[in-house]
């Protein structure tokens, strides 16, 4: 079974599926080292008051653009990309897998209230790319989300992207996400696409009623999540 759909956010499903085929288009391959370090990271002390409670209405979308990663954070090796044109008619079909066609069609009702993203580049690789997104809206429905695409996401140790006419074979597999948020997943996906054997991650962490995505070269996103979590979650 086929499942058609028009891709118009890279938000949840398509930040593993439809980024896969672009990724790959621009020769997405994981980087053989792990870039240098970045500025030093801060390290804050733990306060002696008690903690605030943690909000449970949306952050506001100025907000959450403020608690995006920039290259103030990341470092003069990092250059911020043009946001991804969402109004491109981009017709996918997934196949292979029933779960995530059935994700797919949840889609609409699992959207948060309010989300901002970036991407990434690390030096002049255009392999070398990896993207945030906030999403936010109340703790429960978030929660919902992060569990719905973790479940499928396990449903489907394969299957397949079809853009345009050309069939790509997808291989995901769950992958270690430290300790951090209320609830988290990762995952890895590999598949062969026009610019070669390519490998992309994704992570998902829940604090509250933030969700942290983050996709694209493996190294990357491990190497800036931790940092993309406290600033996302330091509120």
């Amino acid at each position: 079974m086929h499942h058609r759909r028009r891709v118009t956010s890279t938000w949840g499903l398509p930040i593993l599926v439809g980024a896969l085929v672009a990724t790959s288009a621009c020769g997405g391959r994981s980087p053989d080292a792990t870039p240098p370090a970045g500025p030093g990271e801060r390290t804050a002390a733990a306060a002696d008051k008690p903690a605030a409670p943690a909000p449970t209405k949306p952050a506001r979308v100025a907000e959450l653009r403020r608690l995006l990663l920039t290259t103030d954070d990341l470092g003069s090796d990092y250059t911020a990309q043009p946001p991804k044109d969402d109004t491109k008619d981009d017709d996918e079909a997934v196949s292979g897998c029933p779960a995530m066609e059935r994700l797919d069609a949840r889609m609409p009702g699992l959207q948060p209230v309010n989300q901002a993203e970036v991407r990434f580049m690390y030096g002049s690789d255009s392999g070398s790319i990896f993207g945030e997104e906030l999403d936010s809206d109340s703790p429960a429905k978030l929660s919902t989300t992060l569990r719905e695409m973790r479940d499928a996401f396990r449903a489907c140790p394969s299957y397949t992207v079809t853009s345009g006419t050309t069939p790509v074979p997808i291989t995901l597999a769950e992958a270690v996400v430290p300790e951090l948020g209320d609830e988290r997943y990762a995952f890895t996906a590999k598949f062969v696409g026009p610019g070669g054997a390519s490998e992309v991650k994704q992570v998902a962490v829940r604090k509250g009623n933030i969700l942290l995505h983050m996709s694209g070269s493996p190294g990357l996103v491990d190497k800036h999540l931790k940092k993309a979590f406290e600033k996302a979650t330091a509120r």
